[in-house]
């Protein structure tokens, strides 16, 4: 599904092309086991902690593998939603995902310096609350939910440093949010979950629980600055549903993703950590443009409309740890930002900030509280373009949308190192970028395991 191809639709029915353009891509997106649950997702050098698993050790066998360079994660969360207000109907909209990881270091198995191996499989199911209750909206309110009801391979990878560490190379069926625009995920809301927001870099960036095949490099120019370059096949075939768990994507369509950016790491003391990156992305999918060559919204009049060749998009990404407390916690803040190619993505922009404290009360050390406040815009070029139909069409229909104010406030609560739930209010001002569209109040509430 390319998000960003033009709607056809006739004189009639010109009205439903930007709901529809930006339908198309509100469904693609998003994540993979969220971020905040990295140890689902992600695989460190850390020791193996029993308590953040609900099986345990497997009576010390894991604990052993794991010194051996064998890892493995098991995870499932859902993320259940409720519209108090918006929408046609008031609905229950419920979506969930399985995770599973192997990971394993060829170094301490087999004495490959240097190498390891990844494979992750994901299946998604549900349903998203924006469709089932009829709210609109340029990004969803279950970052959860995308990429369709199936079983994905999302990695099945291999990386291998070299040079004392000093260069990374990885290959293999790869996703680009695994290195790219990476931030923690501790929210329900799309716009504050990079793994899915970043879909809106270009619809031929394929982040989890997608992957494509490709390269990815890192090269330490400092103990603080990475320079990272990744290249990824954009054949978006890579969505069907009959893909998910073949290592290499079937179709004619060619074209690359090509992603560049660099990572700036800092320590102020006391565990004041800092992350910053900044980022440019160029596709070579030919793509349609949004507006026609007589300058009105593509699919509107009969004018043609042109193929880009490419797309470019650029991003920046911060998060900074400001506070520590005597727990171990404290307050980090984050600010993002994505600037779409407006020509072709019907979703121009998206920034979010925010910030949570984890260790809110020294008897919740595992506790998080997060507040976010985010913009997510329309196209510039569509909102001229539809601007200008309006001024030259009598009795137009066209209602132009703008920019849409997602707003969310939750609580993690630590049921055990394991066992997680949240619950969250979402206020979205404007939904869609349409000023007429009733404001919408969403209840959520995730439930995570880590088994």
């Amino acid at each position: 599904m390319d998000n960003n191809q033009s709607i056809a639709v006739t004189q009639k029915s010109k009205m439903l092309f930007f709901r529809c353009s930006v339908k198309k891509r509100r469904l693609i997106p998003s994540m993979s086991a969220i971020l905040v649950l990295s140890s689902f997702t992600s695989h460190g050098a850390e020791t193996f902690d029993a308590q953040k698993h609900i099986t345990g050790d497997w009576s010390g066998a894991r604990s052993e593998l794991s010194q051996r360079g064998m890892d493995f994660r098991l995870g499932y969360f859902n993320q259940v939603a409720h519209n108090l207000k918006g929408g046609l109907d008031n609905e229950v909209a419920y979506a969930d995902q399985f995770f599973v990881g192997g990971y394993i270091d060829l170094e301490k198995l087999f004495g490959w310096s240097g190498a390891e191996f990844k494979v992750e499989i994901t299946n998604r199911n549900g349903e998203l609350i924006n469709n089932k209750a009829g709210i609109p909206s340029l990004l969803q309110s279950q970052q959860i939910y995308g990429r369709g009801n199936v079983t994905r391979l999302t990695q099945f990878s291999l990386t291998q440093q070299l040079f004392d560490d000093q260069l990374s190379i990885k290959i293999g069926r790869i996703y680009p949010s695994a290195d790219f625009f990476a931030m923690s995920c501790a929210f329900q809301h799309l716009t504050f979950c990079s793994g899915g927001s970043s879909n809106y870099l270009s619809s031929s960036w394929y982040g989890d629980p997608l992957s494509t095949l490709g390269a990815q490099l890192t090269y330490k120019l400092s103990d603080n600055l990475l320079f990272k370059i990744g290249s990824y096949d954009a054949n978006p075939q890579v969505m069907s549903l009959n893909q998910g768990l073949k290592l290499h994507t079937s179709g004619g369509i060619d074209g690359t993703t090509v992603v560049g950016e660099l990572e700036y790491k800092v320590n102020y003391g006391h565990g004041l950590q800092g992350d910053y990156r900044v980022g440019v992305v160029r596709s070579s999918l030919d793509k349609a443009k949004l507006v026609n060559e007589a300058g009105f919204p593509a699919g509107s009049t009969i004018d043609a409309v042109a193929i880009e060749d490419t797309d470019n998009a650029f991003y920046f990404n911060l998060e900074q740890q400001i506070t520590r407390n005597p727990s171990g916690g404290g307050l980090r803040v984050f600010a993002s930002m994505i600037h779409a190619d407006s020509s072709i993505s019907a979703v121009g922009e998206v920034i979010a900030i925010g910030g949570f404290i984890t260790a809110p009360y020294a008897s919740r050390p595992n506790d998080r509280i997060g507040l976010a406040i985010g913009r997510n815009s329309v196209s510039k070029e569509l909102t001229d373009a539809q601007h200008k139909y309006n001024v030259n069409h009598i009795n137009s229909d066209f209602n132009v949308r703008s920019h849409e104010y997602p707003i969310e406030l939750n609580y993690n609560y630590a049921i055990t190192p394991a066992i997680e739930l949240m619950p969250s209010v979402q206020f979205i001002i404007h939904p869609n970028g349409d000023r007429d569209e009733e404001n919408a109040i969403i209840a959520g509430l995730q439930l995570s395991f880590n088994f």
